[in-house]
């Protein structure tokens, strides 16, 4: 079974209980599943925006909900930095590209020879998820 690494963009939509979470929060409980630190520190900060409430709170509903869903939080690791010097240098950067974040989450999955939980439009035009 392949591992699962959680993006920011799939733990906040299933916070938020964005279209579609379902299927997100099922995939999760039904493999093996990670996500890093900087991960759940992106989460919390935009649930801090969503939610207006102080970015202690947020991390506590960060923590709380990947407790529930079986996701290992784990240090970010610096063998990763490479993948993601290379997806910035790959795919770019800014509003056509992967941000800072996305690369990172690019990098864990990639290291980790994972598969990548993510909502939106930001992997798509990426390789993180094939086989190779």
């Amino acid at each position: 079974m392949t591992r699962l690494m959680v993006e920011t963009s799939a733990l906040v939509a299933i916070l938020l209980e964005e279209a579609g979470w379902k299927p997100l929060a099922e995939q999760i409980v039904a493999g093996s599943a990670f996500t890093t630190c900087v991960n759940v520190f992106e989460a919390s900060l935009a649930i801090t925006r969503e939610r207006a409430v102080a970015p202690s709170v947020a991390l506590e509903i960060v923590l709380d909900a990947t407790a529930r869903l079986a996701i290992e939080v784990t240090d970010y690791p610096a063998a990763a930095l490479p993948y993601a010097a290379s997806a910035r240098e790959t795919f770019g950067a800014g509003a056509r590209g992967l941000n800072m974040g996305d690369c990172l989450s690019y990098a864990a999955a990639r290291s980790s020879r994972a598969r990548l939980l993510y909502v939106g439009e930001d992997f798509e035009r990426t390789d993180v998820n094939d086989p190779s």
